[in-house]
């Protein structure tokens, strides 16, 4: 537990220390077009990744339904984005990020890719409010997105801690933020990441707690209401050893919710299944399933693929390596291949919290 506390603790120091240099950096992005994509299919069919580079760059590539990878390429227009998400929308990846407004503001913004491959420039997501920049609170802006009933939705940690929920209009505005509680009985606890998905026409949340250490889930009903949250580890258990969560991953596959947890046990990643009738199977520990040696895990981005559920680890290494597998329809899961041996990633470091979407 102290070993725990002090990984923890450390983590924590680190953010800080990002977030407090992050107002001096995001307040102004280069701005550029972007290359065309390689790869002859549709272009957003497979896995799209954006990932996050050291420092403060966005890096697009796509592992193609045939295995292969598109060659990497840097978005220099989405340069200082502090946290962003995807969505494939209508045959095209759409993303939302944040970004610096003023000096202790920031603000979401949203771009498309053309059919050329390029980026729109990122513009405001109209009826949004602006945020506070905060450097005591280093989660401010997380988010995660899904395209539902054919209109996006978007949650966010606000500067606060707290969760905030937005849905598109069909005039391509947005509706003002709404707050999503905190579970019942943790009080002022504040929420430290979230994964969104869409299953059978609704929004699902999966979301862990900064003190708690639990991961807790939500429904977004047809109707605009809200489910309680439930607590994760009390219908699916707590595999050991079970440390502090700190990035999850939501995939609808086949109408069941899959999820993912990285914590900050060395090779500690945990699979689960919500299965359509509202159970939860246990958790299954699958870093020592897929990885030949043990990691440390910093992140995770996924997204279902050809109903198959994809997932891209990155690791704590200074090198900034990235490991990717599939979980197939049947259960079993490939073992975990060295990304980096399949696109060249030599001119960026990536770390942890990028974007994945399936198309």
């Amino acid at each position: 537990m102290l070993k725990t506390t002090r990984r923890r603790r450390m983590r924590v120091a680190s953010m800080l220390a990002a977030s407090v240099a992050l107002a001096a950096v995001m307040t102004a992005a280069p701005a550029g077009a972007a290359p065309r994509t390689t790869g002859s299919d549709a272009p957003t069919a497979g896995l799209n990744l954006m990932l996050r580079a050291d420092p403060w760059k966005v890096v697009q590539t796509r592992r193609a339904p045939d295995g292969t990878w598109d060659a990497a390429r840097e978005i220099p227009q989405f340069g200082g984005f502090r946290y962003w998400t995807t969505v494939a929308d209508s045959g095209r990846l759409r993303l939302f990020g944040l970004r610096g407004s003023g000096p202790m503001s920031v603000q979401f913004v949203q771009s498309a890719q053309q059919p050329d491959g390029s980026w729109s420039e990122p513009v405001p997501m109209k009826g949004l409010a602006e945020l506070a920049l905060s450097n005591q609170y280093f989660q401010l802006g997380r988010t995660g997105a899904a395209v539902v009933d054919g209109r996006v939705q978007l949650a966010a940690i606000d500067p606060s801690g707290r969760l905030l929920h937005t849905v598109e209009n069909p005039d391509g505005s947005w509706q003002p933020w709404g707050v999503i509680n905190t579970p019942a009985g943790l009080g002022s606890d504040q929420f430290f990441s979230l994964a969104t998905a869409e299953v059978n026409g609704e929004l699902h949340v999966v979301a862990t707690m900064f003190n708690d250490g639990r991961v807790f889930h939500t429904i977004r009903h047809a109707d605009g209401s809200w489910s309680g949250w439930g607590n994760v580890m009390g219908a699916a258990g707590t595999p050991s050893p079970w440390g502090w969560p700190h990035d999850v991953v939501a995939a609808g596959v086949n109408g069941a919710l899959q999820v993912a947890v990285v914590n900050n046990s060395q090779i500690a990643v945990y699979h689960t299944i919500r299965n359509s009738d509202g159970n939860w199977a246990g958790w299954g520990g699958i870093g020592q399933q897929i990885l030949a040696q043990p990691l440390g895990v910093c992140g995770a981005d996924g997204a279902s693929v050809n109903n198959e559920l994809q997932l891209v680890f990155e690791t704590c290494s200074n090198s900034g390596a990235l490991y990717h597998t599939v979980r197939h329809a049947n259960g079993s899961w490939d073992r975990a291949g060295y990304v980096q041996s399949a696109v060249d990633l030599s001119p960026w470091r990536p770390v942890a919290d990028g974007s994945a979407v399936g198309g």
